[in-house]
């Protein structure tokens, strides 16, 4: 049995009136991610997030929770210096959310060479100045890329053919059918394992991120980097016939345009055959040709048992510890 809470709300309202060009907004908003990284670089950590995340941003501490509150605590004097840059970026047909990933590091100060490695994700949505600020923040560490290297070109997704702005009761339909489609894969995950139901739901580029694993696209990907035994219920009541409850809690936020979707919050799964039994979890959905929601990009976070101290602590895209649900807030629907 999963008991499971969808929250469900639009990415927001800042869209350009008539038709989005959307190689324009994509280029946009590589540019805001660029410039999101150099202000890192250059004016420190705690002011470049404090600049660039958006008034109801979530960040991941290892679950969701709120982003502002994280970098106001933050040592402004702290030496340590993050960058990234993006190797793959997708906007949704409305030209108002979309997001970045690609490969990060950090360096304890300015004298000392990258300590830590890993990958990133950003969500982005437009403001009401159509400017872009970060609205999830998620990435997971491991080990160094050999041979580390530099992007050399961003490799975009462009949306296929013309989609506009939906009405409101057409974006509230879709929201029901990513949420529905949610809902099968956590019971696909309780029946087969977390690797089956991702090879059900997932699109051919998709995009997998584990501690520790470094990603790369495409369904190999799933057999490469999530367990055989992933989220399989291996507990003897479970053998016997008797159920064992999961919970998952997650929010969908959906874009404008209704082909572009995500889905984020906590799942616990007590008594599974290997995997954390706790863990945070970002997917991002896309409508294929065929009208079939599918899996572009999954990545899991383990959440430990006891809560870390955070009086200290880094972007999650260095995977910071500790955390929190996800607050809620905006025009949300209870499923």
């Amino acid at each position: 049995m999963i008991a499971a809470i969808i929250l469900l709300a639009a990415m927001g309202s800042q869209v350009t009136p008539g038709p989005v060009d959307r190689r324009a907004a994509l280029d946009s908003l590589i540019a805001a991610e660029r410039e999101f990284s150099r202000a890192s670089e250059e004016k420190g950590i705690r002011e470049a997030f404090l600049t660039w995340l958006a008034p109801d941003a979530i960040v991941f501490r290892p679950g969701p929770t709120e982003g502002l509150p994280i970098y106001e605590k933050m040592d402004a004097a702290d030496p340590a210096v993050l960058t990234w840059e993006p190797e793959f970026a997708e906007i949704a047909g409305s030209g108002e959310m979309g997001y970045t990933t690609g490969p990060y590091q950090l360096r304890p100060d300015r004298g000392s060479p990258p300590t830590v490695f890993g990958h990133y994700v950003t969500v982005w949505k437009k403001q009401p100045d159509g400017g872009w600020k970060v609205f999830l923040d998620i990435g997971v560490q491991h080990e160094r890329p050999s041979p580390p290297g530099s992007v050399v070109e961003v490799f975009m997704r462009q949306p296929g053919g013309d989609v506009g702005k939906l009405s409101p009761e057409a974006l509230k339909e879709e929201g029901r059918a990513v949420g529905g489609a949610m809902m099968k894969f956590i019971q696909e995950i309780g029946i087969g394992g977390y690797r089956r139901a991702l090879a059900g739901f997932a699109a051919s580029d998709i995009r997998i991120f584990r501690t520790g694993r470094l990603p790369f696209p495409g369904g190999s990907t799933i057999r490469e980097l999530v367990p055989r035994s992933d989220g399989r219920d291996a507990s003897p009541g479970r053998r016997n016939g008797s159920e064992v409850q999961s919970r998952s809690r997650f929010q969908v936020r959906l874009a404008l345009s209704g082909d572009l979707a995500i889905v984020y919050g906590t799942s616990d799964r007590p008594h599974v055959g290997s995997g954390p039994a706790k863990s945070a979890f970002l997917e991002i959905w896309r409508k294929d040709a065929s009208d079939v929601w599918r899996i572009c990009l999954d990545i899991q976070l383990p959440v430990p048992a006891e809560k870390a101290d955070t009086r200290r602590t880094y972007p999650e895209r260095t995977l910071g510890s500790g955390g929190s649900e996800a607050r809620r807030s905006g025009p949300e629907e209870s499923f």
